[in-house]
């Protein structure tokens, strides 16, 4: 194939692909990546495929429901070796793969493709083992010249592996590919697998993620927050030996938790609060509330009353095992009303303290004396108040 008529060809192609893309229907876009592999060893016994990639961009429009037209710029690498003296050659092209998506099935879930590739050849190198590593070989047989175009062909089926993510095996057929066992001219045909990642799904999944979010956030608004204050049971008083240490941890924890209420009552806003002690967790959960919620002053008040309502979420300063790094942390959790921990944006890492207590590494190793009242709970109370409240109202 002539230069000439290799670039009516790629006109051609960029006409038609550029009227179709005239057509009023939806516009998408995205980045890809492929692995190729030369299949030139299965026309000549002289040489081995190499393994290769591209990476590059697509912008796809579909004409109906069952055809799709892509145009994809794309940078791309393919090569092979000499199995007796382990020569390789490697080509570097520019392509603007031109295909056409037939659909299947009425959808992305499994799509035939067909298309053109034209192609400009970047960069060309021959190498050869020395010492244990590849070095340049000036070989008289490699023919190539950068700016030499190759026109190509495209076949394969897309299979849509997520909202988001689509796989393709296909085949590149090269119509300029004239190596053979005594020349290196041109490009071989390879087989490939793609991945591709659409950007306009992506956006629109998230933007799905942060509705279904946002309509969530807004009926936990309608509820109620239980927020539990953790209470020492008979075993964790047996281990404290020295009645000092007993005392010390006993006033400890009801500062922090007189503390912790105090921050609630200040600074949250987004739902009516009420407060219990974590021994009467299950009373929570069944729906048993009785006399169980307590005052500013951490005494039972049978005068609370709280709606009897399952649309509530639980919060608690406490230790426990947070999804979002695996290991055990201390800061603000918030649960379901199954005391499932709830993810984003309800636990976030800005919620957690780190593995020192209030930044002081010294207080990390005193089992028996950390400090929580030195915490500064209002400022995760405010900034998970805010962000529910941003949440309900974006």
């Amino acid at each position: 194939m002539t230069l000439n008529r290799a670039k009516i060809y790629i006109v051609i192609a960029l006409i038609f692909t550029i009227v179709n893309a005239n057509a009023q229907s939806k516009f998408e876009y995205g980045i890809r990546s492929t692995l190729n592999m030369s299949t030139i060893g299965s026309q000549y016994g002289k040489y081995n495929g190499s393994g290769m990639y591209s990476m590059g961009i697509f912008g796809s429009r579909n004409l109906s429901n069952l055809i799709t037209v892509a145009i994809e710029p794309t940078y791309t690498q393919t090569g092979f070796k000499e199995k007796q003296n382990d020569s390789r050659y490697v080509l570097q092209h520019l392509d603007i793969n031109l295909n056409t998506y037939f659909s299947v099935f009425g959808d992305d879930a499994l799509r035939l493709y067909l298309g053109l590739r034209p192609g400009f050849l970047l960069g060309y190198k021959s190498e050869t083992i020395k010492d244990g590593s590849y070095v340049k070989l000036d070989a008289t047989n490699n023919t190539n010249k950068a700016g030499q175009v190759d026109m190509g062909i495209n076949a394969g089926l897309s299979v849509q592996l997520s909202p988001v993510v689509n796989f393709e095996l296909g085949y590149s057929y090269s119509a300029t590919n004239n190596n053979d066992n005594t020349l290196i001219k041109g490009r071989t045909s390879t087989i490939e697998m793609t991945l591709k990642l659409n950007a306009v799904d992506l956006k629109r999944l998230i933007d799905s993620k942060e509705i279904t979010i946002k309509e969530q956030i807004q009926t936990y608004q309608k509820g109620v927050l239980f927020v539990m204050l953790p209470t020492l049971s008979q075993k964790d008083l047996a281990r404290l030996t020295n009645e000092g240490d007993r005392n010390y941890t006993i006033n400890e924890l009801r500062v922090r938790n007189l503390k912790v209420i105090a921050e609630f009552v200040r600074n949250y806003t987004f739902t009516p609060v009420f407060f219990f002690a974590d021994s009467n967790v299950n009373q929570i959960i069944t729906g048993n509330y009785g006399s169980i919620f307590l005052n500013n002053n951490l005494e039972v008040d049978s005068t609370i009353k709280a709606p009897q309502t399952t649309n509530f979420m639980v919060a608690s300063f406490c230790s426990d095992l947070y999804n979002y790094s695996d290991r055990i942390s201390y800061g603000l959790f918030v649960y379901d009303n199954q005391l499932n921990q709830l993810g984003k944006p309800y636990t976030i890492p800005g919620q957690m303290f780190g593995l020192y207590t209030d930044g002081d590494p010294q207080n990390y190793f005193k089992t028996k004396r950390i400090n929580y009242t030195t915490m500064p709970f209002d400022r995760m109370v405010r900034k998970f108040n805010s962000r529910m409240i941003r949440y309900a109202e974006f």
